[in-house]
């Protein structure tokens, strides 16, 4: 397992690797926008601007045993082959997955084989579909393919088809919140202990993030997110997260920037958990 740290930079290597994180530009079923494929580069390159002091929430990632991991994947079979060939050396950290398209999420999910979770699914789409244009694997069906894996808790959601407002209504284990709320938080407060984090760029509204396969306006703020990620890693174990669909333009750097600002986030929510830095 080749290792860099093309993520914030050499100064976040430590003698104990706390934290893997792995470019997977998975990019197969992409229905609008295309371009997801190059988001792990575009957000390793953006995080090297971040200060590795996190004010918000008082830490400093210097030394803190971060290192970045390209899987080469870009089929689900790679990126299930390198995962489970992989596993256990993985399984010592906590595993942030840059993707890619979101089809990903569940095969992740597979082959790091977390057992009993729930799963927070922050996007602005439901991903409930059965199958997307004759592909029960496309990024559209994500959510749906996940739920196998534990309940879900979706926020940012604003647009579904009626087959997935049926399925919502009738179907098993999936809470879907349009807003960040107390309802929303009361949700997550019915997941499991440990529980696997997914986001999709996209939740964002696109005054915060603009560059996403398939933008959605009326999204959650940066605020909202900072105040999601502080409500779900601390009051719950995150057992590893990916964040995708992000699909990098030339003319905005900004949202590369941003992107990789919420990893960054997350990392930081987790360390400090774990009272490592």
């Amino acid at each position: 397992m080749d290792r860099s740290h093309d993520f914030l930079g050499s100064e976040v290597s430590g003698a104990q690797t706390r934290v893997f994180v792995l470019a997977a530009p998975v990019e197969l079923t992409t229905s609008y926008l295309s371009g997801t494929a190059a988001a792990p580069a575009a957000i390793l390159e953006a995080s090297r601007q971040i200060e590795l002091y996190n004010p918000a929430i008082g830490i400093d990632l210097e030394g803190a045993g971060i290192e970045t991991v390209d899987t080469g994947a870009r089929d689900r079979a790679a990126i299930t082959s390198f995962i489970r060939g992989n596993r256990g050396e993985l399984s010592r950290g906590f595993c942030c997955f840059l993707g890619g398209e979101h089809s990903i999420t569940p095969w992740i999910l597979e082959a790091m084989d977390y057992g009993e979770i729930g799963i927070v699914w922050l996007d602005a789409h439901a991903d409930l579909r059965e199958q997307y244009l004759g592909d029960s694997q496309s990024h559209a069906c994500a959510a749906r393919n996940s739920l196998r894996f534990g309940p879900i808790v979706q926020i940012g959601v604003r647009s579904w088809s009626s087959g997935e407002q049926e399925f919502m209504r009738t179907g098993p284990r999936a809470a879907t919140f349009t807003r960040w709320g107390e309802q929303a938080r009361a949700a997550l407060d019915t997941l499991p202990p440990r529980v696997y984090l997914t986001l999709d760029y996209d939740a964002l509204d696109p005054s915060v993030i603009r560059a996403v396969g398939t933008p959605e306006p009326g999204g959650l703020s940066w605020d909202d997110l900072t105040g999601i990620l502080d409500h779900v890693f601390g009051s719950r174990e995150v057992v590893g997260m990916d964040a995708v669909e992000l699909c990098p333009s030339p003319h905005d750097p900004a949202s590369d920037f941003i992107a990789a600002k919420a990893v960054y986030e997350a990392i930081s929510r987790h360390l400090a958990r774990k009272g490592t830095v």
